[in-house]
């Protein structure tokens, strides 16, 4: 399949290139980044790729099969739109859209044009969360009836070819948020994951740093169908760091980085040891190409792609209720 990766910032060299270099089937044939100086980074990625400003220039020269959106976030729902209507099979950075009106669009879009929409929800491939999920799904602990997730770090990640000072994390009408957005996504989807089910709602609470209207720290409680969820988000911790539990009706399992501390009534403590920290790193390459092969068959059968898909729409749900219910009046009560 030839393709084109739209967007060469950070998170598009660090992580989508090694995984679209090594994944079987897939061959980049252009990028698109409207700075030059990008442009010339990615020459340098993918000598053979033809490079362009923009999407049009793309399409009017180019006929391809898949496109991979790794653009900033205000720019997914414009161009994994028009790459639907090209007839495009679609991989879609994180968030897909800031809305579920955008959701529902492009979700009719891929079904009318029987292609795939595969958000990258790459964080379901990590080695120490898929064991965790497993072992969820086994019932180790029997009934689940509350997971937390916890991330902690010092700060937005960076950007690349930006100039000092600047990230659009930290711009609201870019990234269409902030923590809540940047990690939240992730971890919503991975709590929807790990608990089996739909969430049926959410209460928020975020922090905004004094002068920013982008929130630098999120607490969140899910309510599931049988159980509960929380997180936690920070920009603001001391350290890097990422931990949660999960309680059932027969034990608990602690994700500790690292490391699964698995405790069941009446047993040993069981530690499953993990070679890297969850919170190791920020690009991840090896779950994206660990993902490749899902785009791959969602592709083949775009139907296929939908579960992960609605995983987006959950995220967007409740991403964009909890921006509209924390009012201008609580940001100003909580601003530090």
């Amino acid at each position: 399949m030839k393709g084109a990766l739209i967007g060469f910032g950070q998170v598009a060299q660090d992580g989508h290139v090694p995984a679209l270099s090594r994944a079987e089937g897939f061959e980049v044939v252009a990028v698109v980044d409207a700075s030059a100086q990008r442009r010339e980074a990615a020459k340098q990625a993918f000598p053979a790729a033809r490079l362009y400003a923009d999407t049009s220039a793309l399409y009017a020269a180019e006929k391809l099969d898949f496109v991979d959106v790794a653009t900033p976030p205000f720019l997914h729902f414009e161009q994994c739109l028009e790459a639907l209507r090209r007839g495009a099979h679609v991989l879609c950075e994180k968030p897909v859209v800031f809305s579920s009106s955008e959701f529902e669009t492009l979700r009719a879009e891929a079904r009318k044009h029987k292609r795939a929409l595969f958000p990258v929800h790459n964080w379901k491939y990590a080695p120490i969360l898929r064991k965790w999920h497993d072992l969820l799904r086994s019932r180790v602990i029997g009934d689940l009836r509350h997971i937390e997730l916890h991330v902690l770090r010092t700060k937005p990640s960076a950007v690349a070819g930006a100039k000092p000072g600047t990230n659009w994390r930290l711009e609201r009408s870019k990234a269409g948020g902030g923590i809540l957005v940047d990690h939240g996504w992730h971890n919503l989807y991975l709590l929807t994951w790990l608990m089996g089910a739909a969430p049926e709602g959410m209460d928020a609470v975020l922090r905004y740093p004094q002068g920013g209207d982008a929130d630098d720290e999120a607490s969140a409680l899910l309510r599931f169908p049988d159980a509960s969820a929380l997180m936690h988000l920070t920009w603001r911790a001391d350290r890097r760091a990422q931990w949660g539990v999960s309680y059932g009706r027969g034990g608990t399992i602690h994700m500790l980085d690292d490391r699964l501390e698995v405790l069941r009534s009446g047993e040993p403590l069981r530690v499953i040891r993990f070679a890297e920290k969850l919170s190791g790193g920020s690009s991840h390459p090896e779950w994206m190409q660990a993902l490749m092969p899902d785009f791959a068959a969602a592709c083949a059968h775009p139907s296929v792609s939908e579960p992960n898909f609605e995983e987006a729409g959950h995220c967007a749900a409740l991403i964009e209720s909890a921006y509209r219910r924390f009012s201008r009046k609580d940001r100003e009560s909580v601003r530090a």
